[in-house]
């Protein structure tokens, strides 16, 4: 049987990339890929408050950091 997290499976990704990919969330991609989004609740499939709501750029919504995945350029 297969994992159905590719990226669990061993010697794909180091410790400090699973840590990175583990702490994204819908919020974040949904932030990052659309446009004008200033604002957005962590959870994104509950119907939202005004107190839930976050700057789309807020600490509170996480960002992955790419630096981590630098050394994975030079092999594809």
């Amino acid at each position: 049987m297969v994992d159905r997290y590719f990226y669990d499976l061993p010697n794909i990704f180091n410790e400090y990339q699973l840590t990175e990919i583990r702490k994204v969330k819908l919020a974040r991609i949904f932030c990052d890929n659309s446009n004008n989004v200033t604002m957005m609740q962590k959870k994104v499939f509950l119907i939202p408050e005004m107190a839930d709501l976050q700057l789309s750029n807020s600490q509170l919504i996480p960002k992955i950091n790419i630096n981590h995945f630098s050394e994975m350029v030079d092999t594809f």
